[in-house]
């Protein structure tokens, strides 16, 4: 694989996406990168709404916490411990 030049979408700046770059993106099965290495490190410094948390009562044991997906109204929605504990009951059963 031969490096690419690509623009970022948010500077449009070129930049290039070598081919060592592109086996590891391969590798991991990610999409190739639309902004530059400085973009992204900018962004990801910045946050997204991808971090953004929601307050929640837990339906088991009804501690408050905080989840990291908007809860949907009808849908149960667990703390931290109580997801934990369900994950290890599942795991074993």
């Amino acid at each position: 694989m031969p490096d690419v030049e690509t623009t970022c979408v948010q500077c449009k700046e070129t930049f290039l996406f070598t081919e060592k770059e592109q086996e590891i993106f391969y590798q991991r099965n990610m999409m190739s990168p639309q902004r530059c290495a400085k973009c992204r490190s900018k962004k990801s410094a910045d946050g997204d709404d991808s971090r953004k948390r929601y307050e929640i009562v837990c339906d088991n044991c009804g501690k408050h916490d905080q989840v990291p997906f908007q809860p949907k109204v009808g849908r149960t929605v667990l703390c931290r411990e109580c997801h934990e504990a369900s994950r290890s009951r599942a795991r074993f059963a």
